[in-house]
């Protein structure tokens, strides 16, 4: 059995360059936890995958890695980004980034 522990959150948002010079930019979470959580996205507080495409890779058994891609447009309108781990053998864990300039 695993020990029952919070998993840590990594998440990276795109460089202001970035933002202001390509036409889609993408955030990526690592969430680094011995059980295979589900990541979660949201936007402003909301749910964004029903229309944004999420991709998510369980590259090693100890860290997930998720990347979100929006077009430059939509990450500019943007207030907060937020990075959400859950699974059922711990409370779910999230980080936010304010992407507001």
């Amino acid at each position: 059995a695993f020990p029952l522990s919070t998993p840590s959150i990594h998440l990276e948002t795109p460089r202001f360059r970035t933002v202001m010079t390509q036409t889609d930019v993408t955030a990526t979470c690592v969430v680094h936890s011995a059980y295979d959580a589900k990541v979660i996205w949201l936007l402003d507080g909301k749910d964004p995958t029903s229309r944004t495409p999420v991709s998510q890779d369980s590259s090693t058994t100890e860290s997930i890695s998720s990347n979100l891609t929006l077009p430059s447009s939509q990450w500019k309108a943007l207030n907060t980004i937020t990075c959400r781990a859950e699974h059922r053998c711990f409370n779910s864990t999230q980080k936010t980034s304010n992407v507001k300039g």
